[in-house]
């Protein structure tokens, strides 16, 4: 079972936890407060590789590590608007950490779904811009060298 961090829980003298935002098999995402950066939030994702269940040895977990060092390092010189911009990574113990732009808002799911409760559909208009937004983030990543491929698009 992932042991969640508490509120004012402080990540590498720097990242204090403000709130749980969303928690999924292999970690958890945290609103954070910078406090070198006065003023700035963001999220900071964890990941628990010990959770993956294709964890089978030693030398799987470090080969997880592993990629997920090169993974943030791609991430991390990403520029788009439609991306959150990646800004740390590092490692506590078994944790690795991503530190990226926090997205105030709902996510898709969310907006479908109150959609859905009172009755309502989106209106093609809204949809074409979000496909739009969501085409154009696929593209830059594809024209990237390497190739970002992202595999998990999913609207929550």
């Amino acid at each position: 079972m992932q042991q969640i961090l508490e509120p004012c829980t402080v990540l590498r003298n720097r990242y204090e936890i403000l709130e749980l935002v969303g928690q999924g098999g292999m970690g958890a995402v945290y609103k954070t407060r910078d406090t070198r950066l006065e003023g700035r939030v963001c999220a900071v994702k964890e990941i628990l590789p010990t959770l993956a269940s294709n964890v089978a040895s030693e030398e799987d977990l470090e080969q997880i590590t592993e990629q997920f060092r090169i993974e943030a390092s791609v991430l991390a010189r990403l520029d788009h608007p439609n991306l959150p911009k990646v800004s740390d990574y590092f490692s506590m113990g078994a944790r690795e950490y991503l530190v990226m732009d926090f997205v105030e808002g709902r996510d898709l799911h969310e907006i479908v779904q109150e959609a859905n409760r009172r009755g309502e559909l989106l209106t093609e208009q809204q949809v074409l811009i979000w496909a739009a937004q969501l085409l154009d983030a696929l593209d830059y990543l594809h024209s990237q060298d390497p190739v970002v491929l992202h595999r998990d698009i999913k609207p929550g």
